[in-house]
């Protein structure tokens, strides 16, 4: 008898395990991407519910900080970064550490101009985030660096030809971005000092596996996060925010907002509210076409067949 109870016992908790399994595997498949306005439109809130909530998104950000945050003091991880010359689109030569990372913050990536994987991607995001995040800190605050995976192709020339066909160099109000090449070996110093490689080495060898990624670094405050270029552009913004945030409120107070799926203006009477997100949102719009050329008036071509240039305008849908 004690034998067959046990073994009801065992079949019910395997069945209870296995419903679980069901049940938790039915949401996951139905759910939509995880974004933070769509999660909470899921959500069955009264407007009374919704007012409470906003209500305490507004009191938790009063109680973060507007102060800045004092810089970093002792041994940053940029010391032990290399100090070697890079040459960007214009022929200017940058010093790795003393001109795009001492006491700044730098956004990083790295690709090819004869990538076909995930370069045009990822370039695509650094424009949309340089577009965010100049709202955010100024054109002078942040700088955006795209280094080339292929020096031994990719000249200052060739650069700037790929840069303009991205229109990554149609927009001089907003911060600095430089696309840059300079001697194989010192290109890899830098790659191996912002953790841009591959841990296997076969996957590391292969440069069309490259690592499709984002770096940040505010080397003021010696805070340095990536994030996958594959991302929303809306959580890299987010991620960049946090880093190079120089308050409290101004780091977590874009996601006090989007908790509650709030746009930009959920705080803006409260001072050194976050700004910029409404930007970063509309870059998303994936409405339309890609099209990657322009005709001689300036409109958008519906021709998706030029090599090496990125998608950076819609077509009406």
């Amino acid at each position: 008898t004690s034998l067959l109870m046990k073994l009801r016992l065992e079949l019910c908790v395997i069945s209870s395990i296995l419903l679980t399994g069901l049940i938790v595997a039915s949401f996951g498949t139905s759910t939509p991407t995880a974004n933070a306005a769509r999660l909470t439109s899921l959500l069955d809130r009264s407007p009374a519910a919704a007012k409470l909530q906003y209500q305490h998104l507004r009191d938790r950000a009063t109680e973060l900080g507007t102060e800045a945050i004092p810089e970093f003091q002792g041994v940053r991880a940029s010391d032990k970064f290399p100090e070697v010359s890079l040459i960007n689109q214009d022929g200017r030569s940058l010093n790795f550490k003393t001109d795009l990372v001492r006491n700044r913050t730098t956004c990083f990536a790295m690709f090819y101009t004869r990538c076909t994987g995930s370069c045009p991607g990822t370039i695509s995001k650094m424009l949309k985030i340089r577009e965010s995040l100049t709202s955010q800190f100024g054109r002078d605050n942040i700088q955006f660096v795209c280094m080339t995976l292929d020096p031994e192709h990719d000249s200052p020339e060739t650069l700037r030809q790929y840069a303009e066909s991205v229109g990554g160099l149609n927009k001089p109000e907003l911060a600095d971005i430089h696309f840059c090449t300079g001697a194989p070996d010192d290109l890899e110093q830098v790659r191996r000092a912002l953790g841009m490689y591959d841990l296997d080495p076969e996957v590391d060898a292969d440069r069309s596996q490259h690592a499709a990624m984002i770096v940040i670094g505010n080397d003021r405050h010696n805070r340095w996060a990536s994030a996958p270029s594959g991302l929303p552009v809306e959580e890299i913004h987010e991620t960049c925010l946090r880093i190079a945030g120089t308050t409290e409120r101004q780091r977590f107070g874009l996601r006090l907002a989007l908790d509650s799926g709030f746009k930009d203006d959920a705080l803006v009477d409260l001072q050194d509210a976050p700004v910029g997100f409404s930007t970063a949102a509309a870059a998303t719009n994936s409405s339309g076409s890609c099209c990657s050329n322009k005709d001689s008036a300036g409109s958008c071509c519906k021709d998706k067949s030029a090599k090496g240039a990125c998608c950076t305008e819609k077509t009406s849908p």
